[in-house]
């Protein structure tokens, strides 16, 4: 498997996040509960109405914290929770396992 370019695209509102989805191709959401225009799990729950999307990691990265927000954004469909504030290398170490079990990623 050959090297991989992952640029990000960047979002801060779900309006802008889902015309990034109708134009681009993503391997991988990082998608915060707290969004100006609303909550995040809103695209999570969007993400699973379309069979080409559906199959998206999505890692919730968000300052709730608590162990109900946490269940609640797994059991909506989210593939892993993170809490702020967090760790940069556990960051990328979620994310490195999050596209290899989606066959995006191998490591050599």
């Amino acid at each position: 498997m050959g090297e991989r370019n992952l640029a990000p695209l960047l979002a801060s509102t779900l309006k802008e996040a889902a015309a990034i989805l109708k134009k681009d191709t993503v391997d991988l959401i990082i998608l915060d509960r707290i969004l100006p225009d609303g909550d995040g799990v809103k695209l999570l729950m969007d993400l699973h109405e379309h069979p080409a999307l559906k199959h998206i990691p999505v890692l919730i990265l968000s300052g709730k914290d608590s162990d109900s927000n946490q269940v609640n954004g797994l059991d909506l469909g989210a593939d892993d929770y993170m809490t702020k504030p967090f760790s940069l290398l556990e960051l990328q170490s979620r994310v490195t396992t999050l596209l290899r079990r989606a066959g995006k990623f191998r490591n050599n």
